[in-house]
């Protein structure tokens, strides 16, 4: 996370979204669909912003063909401001089964120094 806050985003730590994060993993596509309507429709969460690289039109190039669904929410509840965590953004990914295989520790450090090489 410091050598991101660094590189991508001047030290501004407010920009820095993928702290917490976490992923559920859906056997088919459907499934991940009707996950994401209960989480647009829940009064208690906010999202804050929203990438879906599933959709067919989406350029895998710059993800290291890695796809999900990636949120960024926020917990509107009297539950999050109990224990102090309203406001507070974390990640959320939507993978399906297929590629949450195929993601291991190496393929994600590659990814990271493709990342670095383009000082993203």
């Amino acid at each position: 996370a410091s050598e991101k806050l660094m590189r991508s985003y001047s030290a501004d730590v407010s920009r820095l979204l993928d702290v917490v994060r976490a992923a559920v993993v859906f056997d088919h596509a459907d499934e991940l669909a009707n996950f994401l309507d209960v989480i647009q429709g829940d009064t208690e969460v906010e999202i804050v912003s929203f990438k879906n690289r599933l959709r067919a039109d989406f350029d895998a190039i710059h993800s290291g063909g890695y796809r999900d669904v990636h949120l960024n929410l926020v917990m509107q509840s009297m539950e999050a401001l109990r224990l102090g965590i309203a406001g507070f953004v974390w990640e959320l990914q939507l993978q399906l089964t297929p590629i949450a295989r195929l993601r291991t520790a190496g393929g994600h450090a590659r990814y990271m120094r493709y990342r670095n090489m383009r000082a993203e």
